[in-house]
């Protein structure tokens, strides 16, 4: 079966594709290509799965993929593909950023805001896909207090693995080291950077400072 020219709407964005698929066995062989545009991440993700942490925003994608059957542990084991991402203008849902720092460098009393959500001009990286686990290559997180860059793994199984490195604005800068001594340290032309590792599962990530890596960059 081959599909030239495939189109359609999906949650106000625009999918095109083009694949082929060998019927007739157990596990069908396929391979293809999509690109999506305009789709809207938030209802997107709800349809999926329900997590405590959701993404909302206007995303761009394109994927190159191939596998063998369509059930969860045949795309597990086959599944294989590369592809870049990008979400604009939207909300990460069900966590503050900064505030996970804050309360990770055990910094009391300082309140970053909005309490459960991330607000981001552009997420944007680069996928590679391969026996159930998603790699995050070249991560770019912008944000009006922040610039979040790095990368790490996503499993199919829902496990998260990734660090990036927070570069926070000046006004943030000054407000966490103000309260942490031991951050001033790592205050460089008035601004710090602390690297977030993210851990823990979808639906129960955690989040925690690497504060050996901080001490051997001092």
């Amino acid at each position: 079966a081959k599909l030239n020219s495939l189109s359609f709407r999906l949650f106000d964005g625009e999918v095109k594709g083009q694949g082929k698929m060998i019927a007739g066995a157990e596990t069908p062989p396929f391979k293809g290509s999509v690109a999506l545009q305009g789709l809207q991440l938030g209802p997107a993700l709800k349809a999926v799965a329900e997590t405590p942490v959701s993404i909302s925003g206007t995303t761009g994608a394109d994927l190159s993929l191939q596998g063998k059957g369509f059930s969860m542990p045949d795309l597990t084991k086959a599944l294989e593909g590369t592809g870049h991402l990008a979400v604009k203008d939207g909300k990460i849902e069900g966590v503050n950023i900064l505030q996970e720092v804050a309360d990770a460098l055990k910094v009391a009393g300082i309140s970053m805001g909005d309490a459960k959500a991330t607000a981001f001009s552009t997420i944007e990286t680069d996928l590679a896909i391969k026996q159930g686990v998603i790699n995050v290559q070249r991560l770019l997180m912008d944000s009006h207090d922040f610039q979040a860059t790095g990368g790490g793994t996503v499993g199919f199984d829902q496990k998260l693995n990734l660090i990036v490195n927070l570069n926070f604005s000046q006004d943030v800068s000054q407000k966490i080291s103000a309260a942490s001594p031991v951050v001033k340290i790592a205050m460089k032309e008035g601004r710090l950077s602390l690297p977030l590792t993210i851990t823990g599962t979808a639906q129960a990530p955690s989040y925690g400072v690497d504060v050996k890596g901080l001490i051997g960059k001092v």
